[in-house]
């Protein structure tokens, strides 16, 4: 089957396939595999670092705003606001705010927030804003289970539609269009400038959508089955809009590799890591140019040098807590904190003690 074929039999699919990014069941037939984080068995070694309580059961998503860490959880649903320490030794709870749904994905508007929320239950997007620790906007009827989101050079937030396909545009908190077409199941997404780039869980590789015209201008078949993206941006960004680089990672959680494509925005081959036991989760250190991988299958971390996209350097790999599912990078201090979704803990790892610390 050639990749056009393939891609035409995916868009015809009916039923979506809800995966272990969907977080629900559902009573609809069963659909076309959907790429999943592995099931993490028991720990075998112990988690590199300091363990501490997220402050609630299933934590999913991380992000750090000038020294305060938040982790979406999903028993009870909502947020939780923790002191990180400077050193990476600890970390305190500080509040936590209470949401209707869950979300599994926060992504920053900007290195000082707000936090992009979307709740997958409720079909909404919710920006937090991390001092006061308050919703600043709540966007409401954001497609059919909102994944995940990113916020463009242009200011405008892309929303990956799990269930109904395509991609949401919301700016102001509001709805201002969507595209239905494209990806049948989308999942992670990462920006680079005004463009989105979308991974698809169905195996329809990488879509990549103009969020100020709202149009879809790219597409190519990558990987076997995707999950998650992030940005390669420069220290002080999250948009990647330096074009000298202008280059996301993607998850291929199926095929046992992170992919690294150049927008441009027709969608280039850069390199390729290799990363078997269901790479999952992404964070990227911009000042020290290194990658984090969780490979939930293994419990571990990859760390990669990536000073050279095109010539990805594996520098080690290190114990997690269980089903790391998520990550993300201090940028104070490098510290790397590893979410564990099965046993609701968070990993602290200090520069120190990671590779070419």
């Amino acid at each position: 089957m050639t990749p056009r074929t393939r891609l035409a039999a995916l868009a015809l699919t009916g039923t979506l396939a809800l995966t272990g990014c969907s977080g629900s069941g559902s009573s609809a037939a069963p659909g076309p595999v959907a790429a999943e984080p592995g099931s993490s068995p028991e720990l075998t070694a112990q988690p590199v670092g300091t363990v501490v309580s997220a402050g609630g059961n299933q934590p999913e998503g991380v992000v750090v705003v000038d020294g305060t860490l938040v982790v979406a959880v999903r028993e009870t649903s909502g947020l939780v606001f923790l002191d990180l320490a400077a050193d990476g030794s600890g970390a305190r709870v500080i509040e936590k705010l209470t949401t209707d749904q869950s979300s599994r994905h926060l992504d920053l508007a900007t290195p000082a927030g707000p936090v992009l929320v979307p709740l997958e239950g409720t079909n909404e997007l919710l920006t937090v804003d991390v001092p006061t620790r308050t919703v600043a906007t709540d966007a409401k009827d954001v497609g059919d289970g909102p994944h995940n989101a990113a916020r463009t050079a242009d200011g405008t937030d892309v929303v990956t539609n799990e269930h109904g396909g395509g991609v949401l545009f919301v700016r102001g908190g509001e709805v201002v269009g969507s595209l239905p077409a494209g990806p049948p199941q989308p999942g992670g997404l990462a920006v680079v400038g005004d463009y989105a780039a979308v991974a698809d869980v169905q195996g329809g590789g990488v879509w990549v959508y103009d969020a100020r015209t709202m149009t879809q201008v790219a597409q190519k078949p990558v990987g076997a089955l995707l999950t998650h993206a992030i940005t390669l941006a420069e220290p002080g960004r999250v948009d990647g809009t330096d074009a000298a680089r202008a280059v996301v990672a993607i998850a291929d959680t199926s095929g046992g590799a992170v992919e690294l494509e150049r927008i441009t925005p027709q969608v280039e081959d850069v390199g390729r890591i290799d990363a078997p036991g269901s790479p999952y989760g992404l964070a990227y250190d911009a000042a020290r140019a290194v990658l984090y991988v969780t490979l939930t299958d293994t419990n571990l971390l990859r760390v990669v040098d990536l000073a050279d996209p095109a010539n990805p350097r594996v520098l080690g790999d290190l114990p997690t807590v269980r089903q790391p599912n998520s990550v993300t990078v201090d940028e104070r201090s490098g510290t790397v904190v590893v979410a564990g979704n099965h046993d609701g803990n968070l990993q602290l790892i200090p520069r120190a003690l990671l590779p070419g610390g």
